[in-house]
């Protein structure tokens, strides 16, 4: 049985840990996790029992916009419905919000359609770093 929660604490070495499963989170440190966590007002993390198998997270001010982030599953959770419904859950908490948006590779599009999201018009702008 996996138990969601938008209140429990996310363990920063279990999230690492799922972090480490992905392609573009996968180098994060302990320390970068925390930090994101702190400036993270809302979380949503999927337990089998103690162990953290599914993790979504938004930047928002809560009425206007919100960036859902980070949306990861356990590798051998994956295809089980867990990110399923973190989404579901996710999505409704946000129901009030007027923009909510995400970002995503092309692999996982038909997934978030499923959920109700589309693709925009609108153009992404990435700040340049040297």
């Amino acid at each position: 049985m996996v138990d969601y929660s938008f209140d429990r604490e996310i363990e920063l070495q279990q999230l690492q840990d799922l972090l480490r499963q992905t392609g573009w989170a996968n180098r994060r440190s302990v320390e970068g996790i925390q930090t994101m966590l702190d400036g993270t007002p809302l979380t949503l993390g999927a337990w089998e029992g103690d162990r953290l198998v599914g993790f979504v997270r938004v930047i928002t001010d809560g009425i206007y916009r919100a960036l859902i982030d980070d949306v990861v599953v356990a590798e051998s959770k994956r295809g089980t419905g867990i990110g399923s419904e973190l989404m579901q859950r996710i999505t409704e908490r946000l129901a009030e919000v007027e923009e909510v948006f995400l970002r995503c590779g092309e692999g996982v599009v038909p997934f978030y359609e499923r959920h109700g999201y589309e693709r925009s018009n609108g153009v992404i702008m990435d700040l340049k770093k040297d």
